[in-house]
């Protein structure tokens, strides 16, 4: 039977983790018994945390959430010491639960502020053998249709094509090779704007532009700006999102299309939807809110902190735009068309991106969705990624549907299947 990877105690019949097979503290570390701390080195000495460049870093160890205290997650050291957490306890756990009830071969959902860079969820799921590292901070997930967004980013931040561009083609919206890709206006007799291309994960329609009005270096450097190919900073150690594109036309026409060598992992695929939710800037995440000493006293207390900026606050509103065709008309629309039963509150927007490739690390079919809500102020940025094998269970578009559920509106959150789950 699946298990969400954990330290495998129960608490109320909910688990009480992040799911992280590496993240469980190791108590015994310290003496037990409350000790007087002056400094935070003090504190924090004989403990593996320790805090640099303003964030916390965890040398290796395990981390246990703990318990819930009020509406947070909290963690305490035998010598006093405690962690506060940033996570959202509904959110958290209604996510724990529907992958509990899909027992997906593998799952991970990341949901963040990104205004701040606030770990709101951080949750991974595996009903098949675990994997050694956790699946959120795993970046051998191929990035699919996902990278889309950053060859459009690219395409409007140099003012190449607007979402409102009429881009002709042939051989349908998915097939890609030489003999679709190269321009011939007796033979391009499709057609669909830029906007739809994104809705509708048109490959064709981003080889030709890219071909048309990009190169190899260009594009790099757009996706080195949302930081593929860089170090995240994070309280535990993030696989670099690698990003190669050879020299070569070939090359540069599958990887603008989402099929290049390009790895991805949940954290950062969140990371890029907020940065795309708040005007281009890219923060840094944070899962630690705050550190109190024995006696209660601050010892850490998380500032938000920029980490980049990707794009301009003009293409990120076109982005946001173009992204919301994608649950209306685009790829995702029937995952999130109303209907009865339907746990979205009305009046909430959404925009999205999809991707689907077969992969290899683990093996199986990836489904990917990115998103944020709402669209006209987002609060809120999700990654959610499902790996299926042999059958699908279930897409990540429904999974980034009921995450937005739980957060907005998460006791009226009714999904029969959530309820079943939690009460196992």
């Amino acid at each position: 039977m699946g298990q969400m990877r954990m330290n495998g105690s129960w608490r109320g019949g909910l688990v009480l983790s992040l799911g992280w097979g590496f993240l469980l503290l190791a108590l015994a570390l310290s003496p037990g018994g409350p000790v007087s701390a002056e400094t935070p080195s003090e504190a924090f000495s004989g403990l593996p945390i320790h805090v640099q460049n303003g964030g916390v870093h965890f040398e290796g160890s395990r981390l246990d959430l703990g318990t819930i205290q009020g509406d947070q997650y909290a963690g305490r050291f035998p010598n006093g010491v405690t962690l506060y957490y940033t996570l959202d306890v509904a959110l958290q756990q209604t996510m724990e639960a529907l992958f509990r009830q899909y027992r997906v071969p593998y799952g991970a959902f990341v949901a963040m502020d990104p205004n701040t860079g606030r770990i709101l969820a951080l949750v991974e799921y595996s009903s098949a053998p675990a994997q050694s590292d956790p699946l959120t901070l795993r970046a051998t997930f191929p990035a699919a249709s996902i990278f889309k967004l950053v060859t459009a980013s690219a395409l409007l931040e140099e003012k190449k094509v607007s979402p409102d561009t009429v881009i002709r083609f042939r051989g349908g919206i998915y097939r890609l090779g030489p003999r679709n890709w190269t321009d011939d206006p007796r033979r391009d007799r499709e057609s669909m704007t830029f906007a739809e291309a994104l809705a509708r994960s048109c490959n064709v329609v981003f080889a030709k532009s890219a071909l048309r009005y990009l190169d190899r270096n260009k594009l790099l450097h757009y996706a080195e700006a949302f930081r593929f190919n860089q170090p995240i900073p994070f309280e535990f150690p993030v696989q670099i999102s690698r990003a190669q594109i050879d020299e070569g036309s070939q090359s540069l026409a599958y990887s603008s299309a989402g099929f290049g060598d390009v790895g991805l992992s949940p954290l950062h695929a969140a990371m890029i939807a907020a940065s795309i939710a708040d005007g281009g800037q890219m923060m840094a995440p944070y899962l630690i809110s705050k550190i109190a000493g024995p006696h209660g006293e601050e010892l850490f207390s998380a500032q938000p902190r920029l980490l980049a900026t990707a794009i301009t606050p003009e293409t990120a509103q076109a982005l946001r735009e173009m992204m919301a065709i994608t649950v209306v008309k685009g790829t995702s629309r029937k995952a999130f068309r109303p209907r009865k039963g339907h746990a979205l509150p009305r009046g909430i927007t959404i925009g999205g991106k999809t991707g689907t490739l077969t992969g290899e690390d683990p093996k199986g079919k990836y489904s990917w969705f990115v998103g944020m809500a709402p669209l006209e102020a987002p609060e809120i940025a999700v990654a959610a990624l499902v790996i299926n094998r042999p059958l699908w269970r279930v897409k990540s578009s429904f999974i980034a549907r009921e995450g937005f559920s739980a957060y907005f509106k998460p006791e009226l959150f009714k999904s029969t299947l959530v309820r079943k789950a939690a009460n196992r």
